[in-house]
């Protein structure tokens, strides 16, 4: 069995005698299997090492290891050189061994006694012959053809993914599925080639991600480009230069995420005391605008038919209809009507949804649709009638009610001591009206809860489930009732137009009567503002 190598490190600075001295010892005798390295303290990462009867240059770095050539062949000065050009170019990032082998291409050298006149002169013109050198470096490396095409890159694979992807998907929910694949920081690697691409890389894209969203837009980040990176192994190898991975390592990439179940569930005292102080509390900030009428109106609407905020937002003034078309006694009743597109779908997709709406009910929605201009053909607008309301910004009003608006206005980042300029402006406080008068925080979505329970109470659960539009267990829908227009046949037995209007009969009852009584108790107040 062979003896192991013996290694002997030493550190000191280079002088004009040194590869002598190291070529001497590399034919002496006594050397045998032993490994001799000498460090240039003068130049970063500049070895020589000497085995038997060899001695060459190296350059050690951090990130890797650059064999140059035999020490007899290159001098000192020009081995320093050589050095300091790595440096450079590792500053740029750039090819390091390119950088070296451009280099070593030539054999004049600048002489280490030039004026600084000269030695400028001489690295402008060594800058230019390593980016003509680097540039004939990467077209060797691509091949003889010139037709031959790079491997994608994760820009190129996301644009592909998503032309495969969106189509599959609900129109309203294709851009939310895009956003997350081009967050800010996947910028870091789009350039990057796929089949490059280590798990290192993920990582740092993942925790930059974690720094400015929730964990729930990082977990679907990741989920999404995982399935995106799969999807490129099994039906695009070749393009995507994954052909020669043998396993996804890319399921490693992970991010500890659970979702939380939901239980809040307001009473209807707190969603009717919720309505009383967004309409009492309409100014809520200076320099900010008053809450818009049409977001008051859908802020009421959600409460009175607990419907999913993103098709409710949807409901337009010419998808309401007589409800006596379909039940006589419904007289002064309204269907609203939504279409299979807009209504929330899993795997079968949506399925179009009608809802029946009492007098009551549907004249306080109205009032907000007067209030906003009365012309548009949207139920509840915002600044722009041409526009219905979003999610986003009924979901603002909630949280300005919560105090928990972010402040653009001001710089967010904290004062350091002693950090010269400006100081930031403090931040604007905000009161918590749902603190204030009582209220457990609580989302749109949690109304949805609260109607189940209500109607459980009273043995009206099946109604509770047609009112909120969850799929029963009869099987798949019918691909006829899914694509079904917009005419009067969804006022027909799939719908259950009767058994949804005694549920939403003593829903709206029961939360308008709280309403009147939580108004009782602001009688008082007039401010329009805020109290001090």
């Amino acid at each position: 069995m062979p003896a192991t190598a013996k290694y002997k490190r030493k550190a000191f600075r280079f002088n004009d005698d040194t590869v002598g001295l190291a070529v001497s010892l590399s034919h002496e005798e006594g050397i045998g299997r032993t490994v001799v390295e000498w460090r240039d303290v003068g130049t970063v990462g500049l070895t020589i090492r000497i085995t038997r009867d060899k001695t060459m240059w190296y350059l050690r770095r951090q990130e890797m290891t650059i064999r140059l050539c035999d020490a007899s062949q290159l001098p000192l000065d020009q081995a320093r050189y050589i050095a300091k050009q790595v440096q450079l170019a590792a500053s740029m990032k750039r090819d390091l061994r390119g950088v070296v082998r451009v280099l070593l291409s030539y054999a004049n050298f600048p002489n280490p006694y030039a004026s600084e006149k000269e030695l400028a002169r001489f690295d402008q013109e060594t800058a230019t012959r390593i980016d003509h050198g680097l540039v004939q470096l990467e077209k060797a490396r691509k091949g003889p053809t010139s037709e031959a095409k790079p491997f994608w890159t994760w820009k190129k694979l996301r644009e592909e993914f998503l032309k495969y992807k969106l189509p599959q998907l609900k129109e309203s929910y294709r851009e939310d599925y895009k956003h997350y694949l081009e967050l800010e920081p996947f910028k870091a690697v789009e350039d990057k080639m796929v089949c490059e691409i280590r798990l290192g890389d993920l990582e740092r894209v993942r925790n930059a991600i974690a720094v400015t969203h929730a964990k729930s837009a990082v977990h679907r980040a990741v989920t999404q480009s995982k399935r995106m990176l799969s999807w490129a192994w099994s039906y695009q190898a070749g393009p995507s230069g994954l052909e020669d991975v043998q396993y996804e390592w890319w399921l490693r990439w992970k991010f500890e995420y659970k979702t939380n179940e939901r239980t809040r569930s307001p009473s209807i005292d707190e969603i009717a005391r919720t309505l009383v102080i967004a309409e009492r509390f309409r100014h809520l900030a200076d320099g900010e605008h008053e809450t818009y009428p049409g977001t008051l109106g859908a802020l009421w609407g959600v409460c009175l038919t607990a419907q999913r905020t993103g098709a409710f937002l949807k409901l337009r003034t010419d998808r309401l209809f007589d409800a006596t078309k379909s039940v006589r006694r419904l007289r002064g009743w309204t269907i609203a009507n939504w279409t299979a597109t807009e209504m929330k779908g899993g795997k079968d997709g949506g399925r179009p949804h009608s809802l029946p709406i009492p007098p009551e009910a549907l004249k306080i929605m109205m009032k907000y649709h007067a209030l906003s201009g009365g012309k548009s053909k949207w139920m509840f607008t915002g600044r722009d009638p041409g526009k219905h309301l979003t999610q986003s910004a009924l979901n603002l009003a909630m949280y300005r009610l919560q105090g928990r608006v972010y402040d653009h206005t001001v710089k967010q980042k904290v004062a350091r001591k002693g950090k010269p300029g400006p100081k930031p402006r403090p931040k604007k406080e905000r009161l918590d009206l749902f603190a204030l008068y009582g209220i457990e925080r609580w989302t749109l979505h949690d109304c949805r809860r609260t109607l189940t329970n209500y109607l459980d109470d009273r043995r009206l659960g099946g109604s509770a489930t047609a009112i909120l539009a969850h799929k029963t267990s009869n099987g798949k829908t019918k691909e006829r009732e899914r694509l079904a227009p917009v005419t009067e046949q969804h006022y027909s037995r799939s719908q259950r137009i009767d058994l949804r209007a005694e549920g939403m009969a003593l829903w709206v009852k029961a939360l308008l009567a709280a309403y009147a009584k939580e108004s009782r108790k602001f009688r008082d107040l007039r401010a329009e503002r805020i109290p001090a």
